[in-house]
């Protein structure tokens, strides 16, 4: 075989993980409040954690909690965008502005299907902004989780997270 028709393969079989409806389910993601996490990074000391779950109906029901910063929060937003880029707002939050530590418990947002999609994919950010980072104080990542054992095997920890080795076909001499 050669590489061009394993490539295609890989493709393919792709395609129809992504387009199958298992993708469609809940999924639950996490991500770590951070300055660093910030484009362009910043200073604050401030941080936090946001746990959201995305149900098949696209329904995204949020978590988060932050302590440490300097100034109150004169916002938080849930935005679209990957890890390395800035991106649209999607919704505003309900968080108590002037503070500087707080939490959303339960807040539900209603997205469209592209959207849900691309929250799935790992594509949205919360962030939260002050008067002096009007563009994000800090930002996490939303990121879809594993899954988890419930009741007393949960206490066992996971394994260390150790890359899956890339396979490359050697290309085949004609």
């Amino acid at each position: 075989m050669t590489a061009t028709f394993l490539r295609a393969c890989v493709v393919a079989a792709t395609l129809a993980l992504v387009a199958s409806p298992a993708i469609a389910q809940e999924v639950v993601l996490g991500g770590v409040l951070d300055g660093g996490n910030v484009i362009s990074a910043t200073e604050s000391p401030a941080s936090g954690e946001v746990v959201a779950v995305l149900d098949e109906d696209g329904t995204l029901q949020l978590d988060l909690v932050f302590a440490g910063l300097e100034m109150g929060a004169t916002g938080a937003a849930l935005h679209m965008g990957r890890y390395n880029e800035n991106g649209p707002m999607v919704e505003r939050l309900d968080i108590d502005t002037g503070t500087t530590s707080g939490r959303i418990v339960g807040q539900r947002i209603s997205l469209t299907p592209l959207t849900a999609a691309a929250v799935r994919a790992g594509e949205s950010y919360v962030v939260i902004n002050t008067i002096r980072y009007p563009d994000g104080a800090v930002r996490a990542q939303l990121m879809p989780q594993p899954v988890r054992l419930e009741g007393p095997r949960a206490a066992i920890p996971p394994p260390p997270f150790e890359p899956t080795p890339v396979y490359e076909p050697e290309e085949e001499d004609d």
